[in-house]
């Protein structure tokens, strides 16, 4: 099957289940002969929908004509979600691309604060056992408290450790940088994190960068938490072309305007810094506590 034929069918896929997924809710018991009408309707508009994306595919190669990407996203207890929705929303935009939430088993994670309610659950859909043996991209992200557990989590750093090898681009996102350090995978790279924590990274044999998004050879690190959706798109770019990675962009309306010119320590006013650093001083003496354990056990 040539390339092209299988992004038509791919994108035909994607909206014919859509369809279907439509037509089945309004065929529900209780809609009558109205629902049925209806559901008709909706059809021939999905339909003319897919046949919209079909030709745009076909007229638009350049955009698509890429390998398939294989992708894996570790998720875990504790998370910021944040750190993992930014990524996977450009990562879903590749129209040729496979991806797994990857944990323990398939449980949904809870990435809330402990003894606070679990607002956005995260269903993992592939165990690290089932995990494909080599991956484009294996991504970590980072959150409080659960980085702190997962750098001395065994069934995480085994994972971590037996994947990276095979793994094109070996990543992650905010504090997720000290889960990769802590498996022994940034000694030596240039590594970013949370501005908060970043230069603790030292500990764990990385060389702390406050770039937004660091390239070290194959080891991509994002900074803290929006800094995921800038990561998302270097690394479409390099999956594909940085004109996809454009087009991406503009398909996400990412044209960033914050009200307030304070999303880094250098610009925010001094009152909110010190506000924050005092916040994180216990966070900062549990990291590098962890820190140092791991390394001296390594």
């Amino acid at each position: 099957m040539q390339r092209r034929d299988f992004h038509r069918l791919s994108v035909a896929a994607i909206f014919g289940g859509l369809l279907a997924r439509q037509a089945s809710a309004h065929h529900a018991p209780g809609h009558g002969a109205g629902g049925t009408a209806a559901a008709t309707r909706n059809q021939r508009d999905i339909a003319s929908s897919t046949q919209a994306h079909l030709d745009a595919i076909g007229r638009h190669e350049a955009f698509t004509a890429f390998p398939k990407a294989t992708i894996g996203l570790v998720v875990y207890p504790g998370m910021f979600v944040q750190d993992l929705v930014g990524p996977l929303t450009v990562f879903e935009a590749l129209l040729n691309r496979e991806i797994h939430l990857l944990w323990k088993d398939r449980t949904p994670v809870d990435n809330a604060q402990p003894g606070t309610p679990t607002l956005l659950p995260v269903t993992p859909t592939t165990t690290f056992d089932a995990c494909p043996e080599r991956l484009d991209v294996l991504f970590v992200p980072g959150g409080v408290p659960g980085t702190l557990a997962m750098m001395e989590d065994p069934d995480m750093m085994a994972f971590l450790k037996r994947m990276a090898p095979n793994s094109r681009y070996v990543t992650s996102v905010c504090t997720g940088s000290f889960i990769l350090g802590a498996a022994g995978l940034l000694e030596g790279y240039r590594a970013a994190s949370y501005w908060a924590v970043a230069d603790l990274l030292s500990e764990l044999g990385a060389i702390p960068s406050d770039e937004r998004v660091c390239v070290d050879r194959n080891r991509i690190t994002g900074g803290g938490v929006t800094a995921g959706i800038d990561f998302g798109l270097k690394i479409a770019a390099d999956l594909t072309s940085p004109l996809y990675a454009q087009a991406i962009q503009l398909y996400l309306e990412y044209a960033p305007a914050p009200p307030y010119d304070a999303g880094r320590p250098e610009t925010a006013p001094a009152e909110a810094r010190e506000f924050l650093e005092g916040m994180f001083a216990g966070l900062r003496e549990s990291t590098t506590a962890i820190a140092r354990r791991v390394r001296a056990g390594a």
